[in-house]
């Protein structure tokens, strides 16, 4: 395999909708050397105008989305004669974002729907957002005060996962292809509800079962593990969790709080829950004293999960993220920014790290009838 065109060189793979799902899933493909065309409307993908916005106008989001893609604007009333659908290996799509999505069944090729709710079923009508699958999941529901409504997360989280299961479920079909073990094309049908699911497995089986749901405890209590969460140090901020004895006795020793280590009441994880009121102010204060970063180094040697947890300023200077290029430069029409890189490596063919992004139609003469 030559590993400067990538493990996916020989793959043509088209996008039709581009909502971030799609184009995520997408990304991936094109990562790893894939060719992926963007077939856009003549006013591009919706993608092109969310922000944050760059200097020069163009979508932050839609740059770091669509490196190393191509961009063709879709010029026939039927989708299904485009020219660049004729070399596609896999169409990827959303529903919602196509006005005729029905005749890509007529395409003799690989497809990939990635919807809210998946082509059939109850809520496969219903209009969806990445807050609604935060709810739908019961992600949502622990998160927040008691006394007030849960905290909404921002962002394309859910869409995120939903493309990332979407490509993988693809991939696994496309190899099935290459090995001889599938011969048909495949029509496959992702919900990004489904995929998000794998954070509250659990939460689902309860439910189903009639078991009663955890309350909303609050600010970093998350039932039934205590303490688990994000805290404010001296310096910095730490990521902490603790659930066997152990862990709890090594933490109280870090913080210097061995009074709380042997007291039975503390060897649960549930009941240090239930006592967090008298725990809270005590760890607070501990960890008030120290840095972030000594403490994350000191835990580590004692076997407490801990994660140093920088800010939005520090990120891009943390020694490991610089170590393994967590992030890399993607170029959007003259201006250069950092973004996440693709989150898993292949050492052999590795990935693109960051690069260009192409404007609305860039590539129309690429996939004309007269180059197809």
């Amino acid at each position: 395999m030559n590993v400067e065109r990538g493990v996916f060189h020989d793959l043509t793979v088209v996008d039709v909708s581009g909502s971030v799902a799609t184009s995520y899933a997408a990304k991936l493909f094109a990562d790893y050397g894939a060719v992926v065309v963007n077939l856009e409307p003549a006013d591009g993908f919706a993608t092109r105008t969310l922000s944050p916005l760059l200097a020069n106008g163009d979508s932050a989001m839609h740059a770091y989305l669509h490196t190393n893609k191509q961009s063709v604007v879709a010029t026939h009333p039927r989708l299904t004669d485009e020219p660049v659908l004729r070399r596609a290996d896999l169409v990827i799509f959303d529903p919602d974002y196509l006005a005729h999505a029905d005749g890509l069944s007529d395409i003799k090729t690989n497809t990939c729907a990635i919807s809210w709710y998946g082509l059939t079923g109850p809520y496969s009508d219903m209009s969806g957002s990445d807050a609604a699958i935060h709810a739908l999941s019961g992600l949502m529901r622990g998160i927040g005060t008691p006394e007030g409504p849960p905290i909404i997360p921002p962002g394309f989280q859910a869409q995120i996962i939903g493309g990332l299961s979407a490509y993988n479920g693809a991939l696994g079909h496309l190899l099935a292809q290459r090995m001889g073990n599938h011969h048909d094309h495949f029509q496959l049908d992702a919900s990004v509800l489904e995929a998000n699911m794998c954070f509250t497995d659990l939460a689902a089986i309860n439910a189903h079962m009639g078991n009663p749901q955890p309350p909303r405890m609050g600010i970093n209590r998350f039932p039934p593990t205590y303490p688990l969460g994000i805290w404010p140090c001296q310096d910095g901020w730490l990521g902490v969790t603790n659930l066997t004895p152990g862990q709890w006795k090594a933490f109280c020793k870090l913080l210097d709080l061995e009074h709380f280590a042997d007291i039975e009441l503390f060897q649960s994880s549930v009941s240090r829950l239930e006592s967090a009121d008298l725990l809270e102010p005590e760890i607070l204060a501990a960890l008030s004293k120290h840095s972030a970063e000594d403490l994350f180094y000191r835990g580590q040697a004692m076997r407490i999960p801990l994660a140093r947890v920088p800010t939005m300023e520090e990120l891009f200077d943390v020694d490991q993220y610089r170590s393994r290029q967590a992030f890399s430069q993607v170029e959007a029409a003259g201006e250069t920014f950092a973004a996440p890189s693709t989150p898993f490596r292949l050492f052999s063919t590795p990935p693109h790290l960051g690069g260009p992004v192409a404007g609305l139609g860039a590539d129309n003469m690429l996939w004309s009838a007269d180059h197809v």
